[in-house]
């Protein structure tokens, strides 16, 4: 039984995350691998307005490092779709309630 609260674990909820691709939400998202110390907020989500366009999952995430929020001369970084999956794949990103 305690082997199935252990599968319930950080891990799990990654590869749901991993699995799903949904626009992320503003907010703090901490990474799970690699640069565990990296700690992303996410300020801000827009989403494609082109009646013009078929694709509906278009958006761009708006993302700082934590350190840098309050400073106003700091440079954030816009990502597309698949760069922000990739970040979140690559580092193992989810949001801080989840961590």
């Amino acid at each position: 039984m305690g082997q199935a609260k252990s599968l319930g674990s950080r891990e799990e909820r990654i590869a749901r995350a991993e699995a799903v691709r949904v626009p992320p939400k503003p907010g703090l998202y901490i990474s799970t691998r690699e640069a565990k110390s990296m700690r992303l907020i996410v300020e801000d989500v827009t989403f494609a307005d082109d009646e013009d366009e078929d694709d509906d999952d278009f958006f761009l995430v708006f993302v700082i490092d934590e350190a840098s929020s309050g400073d106003i001369n700091a440079i954030g970084n816009e990502l597309d779709p698949d760069q922000w999956f990739a970040l979140v794949e690559q580092y193992g990103l989810v949001p801080s309630e989840e961590a």
